[in-house]
């Protein structure tokens, strides 16, 4: 390690005893504010390589909103005052109401700096360079602000998808979040670069009064934890390369493996992708800034300072050299960053909080030359004097921005680095139109057409641009002023002359009054007048009623220019360029909008680059979609799915039922403005809402009921969905017949036998839902030509809509893998698993069985098996080489397994770990008749029959019900602690850890709690600990019960201590009654157990 000596560091230490203030960073870099026109906005898109497109995001508390608001008031949107405050981007109440934010909000920044050459001195300081201009670069930063909390988790996905580049921030006290991990996971798949902002500084001042040093130490290791996570991603990532370069290897694929630096991808504040900072208190630096402030005291360059600001270099006070820890010799110095950063900033706070001394303040802000009027600095607002101070010292807004235009790259950069994997991963990616993927990758504004339209959203149109008065001019403010005082002048004459004839005229209006009588209307007329008035009103309502909301894609251009009146090529979800003209439609576009948080600036065009409001898709996208010149053949950009699958469902009706088309209306407004929410009716009748959260579904009514349909509504009890799993009892005895149930039906004699799966299977099952629905599609291509009459019966409609997101089980999905990667692994699984060998001792799983799958359930893609027998009587899915199946109607039997799957027979909710064995078909009759209506009979018959025998080989197991659980973490304070576990508890919930924060008496406490018990679980964890926890509930998965629902008192010793009718609750069972009292099953109660023992009235 290279030394400074004293000659080129002419050091002294600095205390905080004598802090060194300087603002001479300010001279290199500065931004400007300024209001924007039309021309000079669509001037800043025009520059590409000015375009910044970043999204904020953190877990929820971490202090995005009141950053964003800080960089709002660089720009005078806000004042700096009410930074941190007013929280301009959170426009909903409810969101200023709880604090937190809720939908994604987009604005746009305008920011300048000014490079000014520098150059270090050389040794022959005769040669004197001539003088260079300052560099002046303008950037437009299109920002958006996302929501923390996990219920909204989907709006991370839609921000991260927009842009190029993310703003993470980490509450220094609290560390990394379980969020922190899931928006670092966002950027990593989306290959976002990001900044690392270390916030909430001042709680290590002011709340945990850590010293400097103990303040480095801290932030060090909240700086290794974030990268722990990253290089957790890098590891997972590298792992999957080199299985499948091993893959190729054995097919006899030539290729090399190529190796990746990791060096880049974490974060470092000698790099400048760090800030620490204070949003609330407006201040925040990176080293670079520091770096130029010591430059001109310390007479070395920025660049060489930047490498020892941060990291473990000392100044040693004798020899007044750099050096590294293995130069301490025992000696207790303090880092550089210490003396020069941290102390500066204690120093203030303790003058200005802490130990206030009004003189050495008016030193320190003397000494830094900002402006502070007298007033705010003798202010007994402590809290508002350190802002003032700060802000202007160390204005966060500067840092950040700088660091942004810096360190994250342009569309330009960032789409030559990410497009090919989107495109790669869009469904027919090899039909793309070459030119549209080279026009994407290279951002070409005058090229075709690709933009990515993420969600809808609903703005009121009366809040349109077109529909508000247009901002008047200062010149035009004046000519109208003039013209209010001439008319007012005109108005204070006419005043006087009608005070002059007032009196003359009182006496002939009263001689008027009296001798004539205004004879007024029949009342009948008046009243049918009303009527009309009401009913044309009315008419003008239900007219207007649809106009009330617009529809605005919120969008991002890849390549080309959209302009207002152009017709485009809609592409929905759906959209296969192998099926080019099946779900595309076509629009023009009637509106472009810049978003500007609660305002909208209206636009003629915008180029590639830039993220725009798109006015001209109602009727044509329901919630993502993209664009694409008419007679392209374009790639689907919306493919991805939703990160948070709703799980809380409620059943809606309105209080008035005459105002059903309002809901259904409503709905349908909902639907398509929010991109986590599903709709839809069930065949009872009822509309369902499903949400991803308790938050997230009083978000929705709330909208419901004052937004989108206007009126009362009456909802259900939140409605949860459950599993049906079976296994073994290890009290029972080996039987090898266990679950095995005959059908006959007609000439046929059926033997089915239902088993657990193992548990390592059903998990990877779970796992690769989406890879199995592939599988199925391409194996279903080929069975529809083999299908006979009983085909018709696979499509049974099994309401695809209740739980389609669930089918994943809210798991992380694995990657996409071929057929044969997918068999090899679950032939280990199989031939590894031990469940029923040894209790059974007929099961002895291998991986032989694999071939033998004939389909998956329910849906053809859930965690339960159907087996062929031996004798190959129905399909099998991966056994390519087996003849044709020998049973005449084998997609009843599938079909009648779906069916079982789908709904068990303990509440008709979802199978999981089940497999059911086909063990044989016989012929019992001895001669067929062949009649084509018996046969047609029949196989709708077999349906019904096999669903049936499932359920009961089922029931002779040992049935559970699973619960869907939430993976709760709350942070915690040590004196709340016992609170905390009291309520988790209560909620039926179970502590999985519990982790002291180092340096901290934060807790974290991880516990799992069912959905079905959550519900308040929040609010009544921050009422029992004032405040003082906040629990963020995830969705986890299903977990069982491990208590049989059918289970009462058998042996003596059951009996003797529970009593006939068990005093201890079966709490499955009450779960399970509930379910199907809920669905109008019959449920086995007693509504009166002793009748003769009932009380009576004493009879007269």
């Amino acid at each position: 390690m290279s030394r400074l000596t004293r000659s080129q560091l002419n050091l002294k230490p600095v205390s905080s005893k004598e802090p060194y203030f300087s603002r001479s960073g300010y001279k290199t870099l500065s931004s400007v504010k300024m209001r924007l026109s039309q021309k000079e906005i669509e001037h800043l898109q025009e520059n590409t390589d000015g375009i910044r497109n970043i999204c904020i995001l953190a877990h929820v508390d971490h202090g995005k909103t009141s950053l964003s608001d800080s960089l709002l008031a660089s720009n005078g949107i806000i004042s700096q005052r009410m930074a941190g405050q007013i929280r301009y981007l959170d426009a909903r109440p409810d969101e200023q109401l709880r604090g937190i934010t809720m939908e994604s909000s987009a604005i746009s920044l305008y920011f300048k700096t000014i490079h000014r050459p520098h150059k270090e001195k050389s040794t022959d300081e005769k040669e004197k360079s001539p003088i260079e201009k300052p560099e002046i670069k303008e950037y437009l930063i299109n920002l958006i602000d996302s929501p923390g909390h996990v219920d909204f988790s989907s709006e991370v996905s839609i921000a991260s998808r927009l842009c190029d580049g993310a703003v993470i921030l980490v509450d220094v006290v609290e560390g990394v979040c379980s969020q922190t991990i899931s928006v670092l996971r966002q950027c990593w798949v989306d290959k976002l670069k990001p900044v690392l902002v270390l916030n909430k500084i001042d709680r290590l001042i002011m709340e945990l009064q850590m010293t400097p040093s103990e303040a480095y130490q801290h932030l060090s290791k909240v700086i290794e934890q974030v990268n722990s996570v990253i290089g957790s991603f890098y590891a997972g990532d590298r792992m999957q390369e080199d299985y499948l370069w091993k893959e190729k290897l054995e097919k006899g694929e030539k290729i090399e493996f190529k190796e990746k630096d990791d060096s880049d991808i974490y974060f470092s504040p000698e790099k400048n992708n760090v800030i620490f900072a204070s949003a609330i208190d407006g201040w925040g630096f990176n080293i670079a800034q520091f770096a130029v402030i010591y430059e001109k005291k310390l007479g070395v360059s920025r660049e060489r300072l930047q490498k020892f600001l941060w990291g473990d270099f000392y100044l040693d006070p004798k020899t007044k050299k750099v050096i590294t820890s293995k130069g301490l010799r025992g000696r207790n110095l303090k880092p550089l960053f210490v003396n020069f950063v941290l102390n500066n900033i204690w120093f203030i706070y303790n003058i200005a909080i802490l130990n206030h001394d009004q003189e050495k303040l008016e030193k320190v802000v003397k000494s830094l030359k900002i402006r502070i009027t007298p007033r705010e600095l003798r202010s007994k607002d402590k809290k508002q004097l350190i802002k003032t101070v700060m802000s202007q010292w160390l204005p966060v807004a500067n840092a950040v921005l700088l660091t942004v235009a810096d360190k994250l790259p342009s569309p330009l950069e960032s789409q030559k680095q990410r497009i090919e994997s989107i495109l790669d991963s869009a469904p027919g990616a090899e039909l793309i139109d070459h030119q549209l993927r080279e026009n994407m990758i290279d951002c070409c504004k005058n090229e075709k057409l690709s933009c990515y339209i993420s969600k809808m959203l609903l703005i009121p149109t009366e809040e349109l641009p077109e529909n508000q008065k247009e901002a008047l001019t200062h010149d035009e403010l004046i000519e109208r002023g003039r013209q209010a005082r001439a008319a007012a002048a005109k108005a204070a004459e006419a005043v006087k002359m009608m005070e002059q004839v007032q009196n003359e005229s009182d006496d002939m209006y009263a001689r008027v009054s009296e001798s004539k009588k205004i004879e007024e209307e029949p009342e009948f007329k008046f009243e049918d007048e009303e009527e009309d008035l009401t009913a044309d009103t009315q008419e003008n309502e239900t007219e207007n009623e649809t106009e009330k909301e617009t529809a605005i894609g919120f969008a991002r251009i890849y390549s080309g220019t959209l302009s207002v009146g152009d017709e485009v090529s809609v592409l929905q979800p759906r959209f296969n360029p192998s099926k080019p003209h099946k779900y595309i439609s076509t629009t023009k576009i009637t509106g472009l909008y810049l978003l500007m948080g609660r305002d909208m600036i209206s636009l003629k065009k915008v180029p590639a680059g830039n993220i725009v409001g798109i006015k001209g898709l109602d009727g044509h996208l329901l919630k993502s979609g993209t664009l694409v010149n008419t007679g392209t053949l374009g790639i689907n950009l919306a493919t991805r799915g939703m990160t948070s699958p709703p799980i809380v469902k409620v059943a809606l009706e309105p209080e008035n039922p005459t105002q059903m088309d309002k809901l259904e209306k409503g709905l349908e407004l909902l639907n398509q403005a929010d991109p986590c929410v599903k709709t839809y009716v069930q065949g009872t009748g009822e509309h369902i809402l499903a949400t991803a959260g308790e938050l997230h579904l009083e978000r929705c009514l709330k909208d419901l009921r004052e937004r989108f349909a206007g009126i009362e509504i009456s909802s259900s009890k939140p409605v949860i969905p459950y599993r049906e799993t079976i296994v073994v009892n290890m009290d029972s005895k080996p039987d090898p017949s266990r679950g095995t149930q005959e059908l006959v039906l007609g000439k046929y004699k059926i033997i089915f036998q239902t088993v657990p799966l193992p548990t390592e299977v059903t998990e990877y099952l779970m796992h690769n839902t989406k890879n199995i629905a592939g599988f199925e599609k391409q194996i279903g291509k080929g069975d529809q030509n083999d299908k006979d009459e009983a085909g018709d019966s696979t499509n049974i409609k099994i309401d695809e809509a209740e739980g389609d997101e669930l089918d994943d089980n809210g798991i992380q999905q694995s990657r996409v893998i071929s057929m044969d990667e997918f068999t090899d692994k679950l032939g280990k699984l199989f031939d590894g698993t031990e469940n029923l060998k040894n209790r059974e001792n007929v099961f002895v799983w291998s991986s032989d069985m694999v071939n033998r799958i004939s389909s998956f359930g329910p849906k053809n893609k859930g965690p339960n098996i159907f087996f062929d027998s031996e004798k190959h009587d129905v399909r099998r899915i991966f056994d390519k080489s087996c003849s044709k199946q020998r049973f005449e109607y084998p997609f009843s039997l599938l079909s009648g397994f779906q069916l079982a799957t789908s709904a068990g027979p303990l509440a008709a909710e979802q199978m999981q770990g089940v497999a059911v064995f086909l063990k044989d078909i016989i012929d019992i009759s001895s001669e067929s008749d062949g009649k084509v209506s018996e046969v047609a009979n029949l196989a709708g018959r077999l349906i019904s029959s096999t669903r049936d025998m499932i359920h009961k080989g089922f029931r002779e197991w040992s049935p559970r019900i699973m619960l869907a659980m939430y993976t709760c973490d709350i942070q915690a304070a040590t004196e709340v602690l016992g609170k905390v576990y009291a309520v988790v508890q209560k909620r039926r919930g179970s502590v999985v850890k519990e982790e002291l924060k180092e340096g901290t008496s934060f807790f974290t406490v991880t516990a799992k709690i069912p959905v079905v018990e959550a519900f308040g679980f929040s609010e009544e964890i921050r009422k029992r600990t004032s405040g003082a926890a906040s629990p963020q509930l995830v969705f986890s998965g299903f977990e069982s019960i491990d208590e049989d629902p059918f289970w009462v008192p058998t042996t003596e010793e059951e009996l003797k201590e529970l009593g006939e009718f068990a005093d201890r609750e079966n709490v499955a069972r009450r779960y399970m009654n509930s379910i199907r009292k809920r669905k109008g099953l019959f449920v086995d109660e007693k509504v009166v157990q002793r009748a003769e023992k009932q009380r009576t009235l004493k009879k007269d």
